[in-house]
């Protein structure tokens, strides 16, 4: 990835606990997390980094896993920004280092489907109160909902004719009024509670990363 233009790795850990430190002493934009790291794994390792407060990486933590669902949908209740599969080509993850940078939610061919599946046919709900969604304005309703189908915030702004600050805003404040601080935790509740439902969700394989 060094040979990317604009890439550079400034760090590696070799298990959980090394790269919670590094994550606060190496000043990353994009942490990538193996779901099988040593000592804590993948899901640990990211609640211990966003608990620990290093605002630079947060929303831009990426989990790298097998097609486990219990392993992507850890990764999004800790706050993930996306799972990506471990054999991904390595022009695709250039593309979702790239696009997490930008804000947006990354995710593998297939993945975005299976963590839909995840939401809406689990047993165990989540431990939310789900009447928080009905404190959300109209509009930030609608950004959210473009947002859980895997839009960027290009594409939400071009839809809804308002500028990408804006979404950002509005998304911002719908993440507050849920108590939730990923992209990722968005798309989950907005499955789980109905906001968004399966049928409504667009026809074809996701992309490795999306557009911003």
């Amino acid at each position: 990835m060094n040979a990317v233009p604009g890439l550079r790795v400034v760090a590696q850990a070799a298990d959980g606990e090394t790269a919670c430190a590094l994550a606060g002493s190496a000043g990353p934009d994009i942490v990538i997390v193996d779901a099988d790291l040593p000592d804590l794994g993948g899901a640990e390792t990211i609640q211990r980094i966003l608990e620990a407060g290093v605002e630079e990486v947060r929303g831009a933590l990426l989990m790298v896993s097998a097609v486990d669902d219990n392993e992507i949908y850890a990764a999004l209740q800790t706050g993930a920004g996306g799972v990506l599969l471990k054999n991904i080509p390595p022009d695709q993850m250039t593309a979702a280092v790239i696009s997490a940078a930008r804000g947006n939610m990354v995710f593998s061919p297939g993945v975005m489907s299976r963590l839909i599946d995840i939401c809406t046919h689990r047993t165990t709900p989540l431990d939310y109160d789900g009447s928080r969604l009905a404190t959300l304005t109209m509009r930030e309703a609608e950004v959210l909902k473009l947002v859980a189908k895997g839009h960027g915030n290009a594409t939400v702004a071009k839809i809804l004719h308002i500028s990408e600050a804006t979404v950002k805003t509005h998304l911002n404040r719908a993440m507050g009024k849920l108590e939730i601080s990923s992209r990722a935790q968005a798309v989950a509740l907005s499955y789980e509670f109905g906001l968004v439902i399966p049928r409504q969700r667009v026809a074809g394989t996701p992309s490795a990363a999306h557009s911003a």
